[in-house]
């Protein structure tokens, strides 16, 4: 069929999406919308003494103008999500006088149209009394705070470091980045009695259902979440953002419908970031490159208002065998908005360091990079010492080492060179990404027609779960494709996880294959008449049975209440409890893994870079990017390879042009626009080859699949980072590399 599982079936939503079909959040009408617009404070930390909102009052049209005065917003018990609760913050803007970040909503204003709220709010007059404030993780006055339940310790590491006769120790800085997906944040609210529905682009509907109930003090059931297409996630529209209660609280004081388009200069701070890091990275090897020890410090930049940690080091300390293994992670409070999720928010940073740190011990062995890693090659979990449910690294470089040539390497830094004298330079790295799988509900229904429609609260980022989730019910059910209706981002659709953590096609997944199942077996049920289905199958949209005979599907169909067979599935992670999966299924926080009482479970990739500079003016060209990956079963080959190439292609951003710069005197980011902002386009991007290996897990859920979405960031940056040291000798530990770091 052309739907099943491993084909790679066109999206289903490419005509919607090219035809501008497809509605995100900002493109549904409401009748009566007023439009809203923010103002922010140009100051990092302060307080406001003095709000005088008359000339904005006074533009034609402007219905409602709020500040924390005329507000008093309060969050009425919900919370901070990395406390439990929805909130990209614990703090709530409009909520007293308090500044703790520049770009902090102080004010939202309503209007009859966008431009008579724009217009007012440049004229809400407001005087602060600044105080002392700091945005970045070197500023002298930081301190750092030991996070202890971090702490990695196996072995005694400082010992071997020691005593090891060679050694690498060095640090590594990444700066603060931000999503700028090219859909802006957006909220409609609309309140029809005590109900409200909501269009904001999510990754989280029934989080976000749930949190605005906790917040509004109403039943889940009277809140209606819609976002069936979201232009761009990454993270950033995983958790409700301040705005989106502000807009509901005033189209509720309104009592009609309100829209905010939040500008791309404020998306920098009314919603989260990645925040920077500073790695110590020490490795220590015997002269055969059998690691010794292994030993990484992370720093992480969170917010002086929450305290947030994406600790980088459970993973790297997963990476190589080593007897001695130790992990610390600090955090350094700074005067910015909440850092937050950002694709591979742990692994993308702390990757870098490390694994450029591992290049560096290879250089100093006199040893292949790709022989150094699969030289200390785990068997097994280092940490844990569990089984993997798979591990397919080692295959994964000897692939990509084909595919890119590596055999045709010459280890001399500076030793390749085009014929017009463009150094050349080829590295590697190593990515991963854990495999966590979250509760998930779903409903198929097969119609005597022969369609078959899937429902499920999940959520379609721009990565192709509409098709993937569709393939999986067509696979089981032996359903065309384009018979296969898929619905996602409604709330009042059977719950689906959050599209965060790469969970959605295992979660989801599993979930859909489920229900489809349970379809199956009712349909075989009816031909049988019994509960024995021993033996029955699907073929030419006929059940099959074990003696031969053939019985049409419609026909069957035909014979039953409502003419289909529908099925709702809950399903949840190998290990869970029920109560855990009811709380994950009603909106809250719920995943299970990577780690298990009986396997560890991680997708694992091997990356190349080949880098062109240019002898004189050190421009760096990436010219080329391999990239192999084990990620379980493949579910659709084309939008697995799109997800991939576009990880490697932001991972080439990630190292050699994004950086949110900070203004310190201001204590504010600088540049805060695509002008300023700076991310990979066509002109900086070579040949991308992709490839996944035809890898069978049996353990991490029911259709055997894998991270895809953020596993392909991962080892890019110290790729291309360590291609460059073997173009030019100069070893940059910092991103992102720029022509002056090449100038020395």
């Amino acid at each position: 069929m052309d739907g099943s599982i491993g084909r790679p079936v066109v999206r289903r939503d490419a005509a919607a999406k090219a035809t501008g079909v497809a509605r995100y959040a900002a493109d549904f009408p409401h009748a009566d919308t007023a439009y809203a617009a923010i103002a922010t404070s140009p100051i990092a930390r302060g307080r406001m003494t003095r709000i005088d909102t008359a000339a904005a009052e006074a533009v034609p049209g402007v219905r409602l103008v709020l500040t924390h005065r005329s507000l008093n917003a309060t969050l009425n018990g919900e919370t901070f999500i990395m406390k439990g609760g929805h909130m990209q913050s614990s703090f709530m803007p409009l909520s007293s006088d308090q500044v703790h970040y520049a770009g902090q909503i102080v004010s939202l204003i309503v209007a009859d149209t966008q431009e008579a709220a724009e217009e007012a709010a440049r004229k809400v007059e407001i005087d602060y009394q600044a105080e002392h404030a700091s945005a970045a993780i070197d500023d002298p006055d930081r301190i750092e705070t030991r996070l202890a339940d971090k702490s990695i310790d196996k072995g005694d590491a400082e010992a071997a470091f020691d005593a090891a006769p060679v050694k690498i120790d060095a640090t590594y800085l990444t700066p603060a980045q931000h999503h700028n997906p090219i859909e802006l944040y957006a909220t409609s609210a609309v309140w029809r009695d005590d109900t409200l529905l909501v269009n904001v682009p999510s990754q989280w509907v029934v989080g976000t259902q749930a949190g605005l109930a906790t917040i509004f003090g109403i039943p889940m059931a009277d809140i209606k979440v819609e976002s069936p297409f979201v232009g761009g996630g990454f993270g950033g529209k995983a958790t409700i953002l301040p705005h989106t209660v502000l807009v509901a609280m005033a189209a509720r004081r309104l009592g009609r419908p309100v829209k905010l388009v939040v500008p791309r200069e404020a998306m920098f701070t009314v919603g989260s970031f990645r925040p920077a890091t500073r790695s110590r990275v020490r490795l220590a090897a015997e002269r055969d490159g059998t690691l010794t020890a292994v030993l990484h410090d992370e720093a992480g930049q969170t917010a002086a208002i929450d305290h947030i940690a994406f600790a980088g080091t459970a993973i790297t300390a997963r990476m190589y065998a080593s007897p001695n293994i130790r992990m610390r992670e600090t955090t350094i409070a700074t005067d910015v908005n909440t850092p937050g999720f950002q694709r591979a928010p742990a692994e993308a940073p702390g990757f870098f360091g490390f694994e450029s740190a591992v290049d560096e011990l290879a250089v100093a062995l006199a040893m292949d990079p790709i022989e150094l890693r699969i030289r200390n090659e785990p068997a097994r979990d280092p940490v844990s010492d569990l089984p993997w449910s798979s591990r397919s690294l080692v295959q994964c470089y000897r692939r990509g080492a084909e595919l890119f040539g590596w055999d045709r390497r010459t280890p001399g830094v500076g030793s390749m060179t085009a014929a017009d004298g463009t150094l050349i330079g080829w590295g590697c790295a190593t990515a991963t990404y854990p495999s966590a799988m979250a509760p998930s509900s779903a409903r198929v229904r097969l119609n005597a027609d022969g369609t078959c429609i899937v429902s499920c609260a999940a959520h379609d980022l721009g990565t192709g779960a509409y098709t993937v989730l569709g393939q999986v019910a067509a696979d089981v059910l032996h359903v065309s494709d384009e018979l296969v209706r898929v619905h996602l981002g409604d709330t009042t659709l059977p719950s689906g996880s959050m599209a965060g953590g790469s969970v959605t096609t295992g979660s989801s997944g599993s979930a859909v294959h489920m229900a489809a199942t349970a379809v199956r077996d009712r349909l075989f049920q009816a031909v049988s008449g019994s509960g024995d289905t021993a033996g029955f199958t699907i073929a030419d949209g006929h059940v099959v049975g074990p003696d031969g005979s053939r019985h049409r599907i419609a026909q069957v169909l035909g014979n039953s209440p409502g003419g289909f067979i529908e099925e709702t599935a809950n399903w949840k992670p190998t290990g869970m409890d029920d109560r855990s999966m009811r709380r994950g299924l009603a909106g809250g926080m719920a995943f299970a893994g990577p780690v298990t009482a009986t396997h560890v479970s991680h997708s694992f990739g091997a990356q190349f870079a080949e880098v062109r500079i240019d002898p004189l003016l050190r421009t760096v060209k990436v010219s080329r990017m391999v990239g192999v990956f084990a990620c379980g079963r493949i579910i659709n080959p084309r939008t697995a390879h799109s997800n991939l190439a576009g990880g490697m292609i932001w991972g080439a951003s990630f190292a050699l042009l994004e950086e949110t710069r900070v203004d310190r005197p201001r204590a504010r980011f600088a540049n805060t626009d695509l002008a300023g902002y700076h991310v990979s386009t066509n002109a900086d991007i070579g040949d991308v080859i992709v490839e996944t290996l035809d890898e069978h897990d049996t353990v991490v859920n029911a259709i055997g699949a894998k991270a895809v979405g953020e596993v392909s960031i991962v080892g890019m940056p110290a790729a291309i980072a360590n291609a460059i040291y073997h173009a030019t000798g100069i070893r940059v530990r910092k991103t992102p590399i720029l022509v002056e770091d090449l100038l020395g």
